[in-house]
């Protein structure tokens, strides 16, 4: 048919070689619509298609989440089981040597009581805030091997509930108690000297001072041994 930019619809006669069919009517309506139903249809194939490639590696993506977070639970867990079993190792070695001690030889022990102390503890400070409610103890831990032999250890500062006080048993440095004892020794504080070095131990929070009655020091040795405990009442 001839072309006509205004018409708003066309006559379409299909001719072939046994047959003809038509006239069929196509409307400019008609056209526009099916022109959009197969611009939607196209894209509704591009994106499902899209999605259908993509989803393997999603899925795959959401399951390595998964197993690292699970290693990581994993990892955690394992690094607290470790820390236990090495205070445990620790308790059972300061056990052996205990037991060790009662069986040696009696002048050896008797020797070994005449022996200079680890350390000594001097110039204690213990200071209450008022405004601060901190309770603040400052003292010097001093060598008293022979000669200028380093020696090194761990500290820990307790702060003791008065009798009867419903308060509870604070540490310096911060750590669990068991029985009125650090459960690791090695989270205390750190010390190595030849000669002596001042340690200060902060507690805040402390509202009512009455509760408290003393202050006990703790010191231990490398290998965990007990070798000073000296309490001081406030």
């Amino acid at each position: 048919m001839k072309n006509d930019k205004k018409a708003k619809s066309w006559f379409v006669i299909i001719i072939g070689d046994n047959e003809r069919r038509g006239p069929f009517e196509v409307t400019r309506r008609a056209l526009v619509l099916s022109s959009v139903c197969l611009l939607a249809l196209l894209a509704v194939i591009t994106a499902g298609g899209s999605w259908l490639y993509s989803r393997p590696y999603v899925i795959s993506h959401n399951e390595l989440v998964e197993e690292l977070a699970t290693a990581r639970q994993s990892v955690e867990m394992i690094s607290r089981e470790k820390e236990s079993f090495s205070e445990e190792i620790e308790r059972l070695k300061t056990k052996i040597e205990a037991s060790r001690a009662k069986r040696e030889n009696p002048a050896v022990a008797e020797a070994k009581k005449e022996a200079k102390p680890f350390v000594s503890l001097e110039e204690m400070q213990i200071a209450y805030s008022e405004d601060n409610k901190t309770f603040k103890i400052r003292f010097i831990i001093r060598n008293q091997s022979a000669g200028d032999e380093y020696i090194s250890g761990y500290v820990f500062i307790l702060l003791n509930p008065a009798p009867g006080s419903s308060a509870l048993r604070k540490c310096y440095p911060a750590v669990e108690l068991v029985s009125g004892f650090p459960r690791s020794y090695k989270r205390g504080e750190n010390f190595s000297i030849a000669r002596f070095k001042y340690i200060e131990g902060v507690f805040p929070s402390i509202s009512d001072r009455t509760k408290y009655a003393s202050v006990s020091i703790l010191v231990y040795a490398d290998d965990g041994t007990l070798k000073l405990k000296e309490e001081v009442s406030l």
